[in-house]
């Protein structure tokens, strides 16, 4: 398998944004990150997200969800 430095551009131009609020991972390019979530649509200004350049961001994203999980059963509202 031959990587062309026309991929190795595309691959490095996105990335994946993990929503802080649900979890979700959503594939962007680095200079055009939307301003909600296309999930959940909450704002990214007020929940915020992560970028992970990672090409599984899975791990993430179950962090984020078991992170509201324990808050939510500990009565902290996120």
């Amino acid at each position: 398998m031959t990587i062309t430095s026309t991929a190795v551009e595309h691959a490095s131009g996105h990335t994946n944004l993990v929503c802080l609020s649900c979890g979700h991972i959503q594939p962007v390019q680095r200079d055009q990150l939307p301003s909600r979530c296309e999930h959940c649509r909450e704002s990214f200004t007020g929940c915020g997200y992560l970028l992970d350049d990672a090409s599984d961001a899975d791990e993430l994203s179950q962090e984020v969800l078991d992170s509201k999980s324990i808050s939510n059963a500990n009565g902290v509202r996120t």
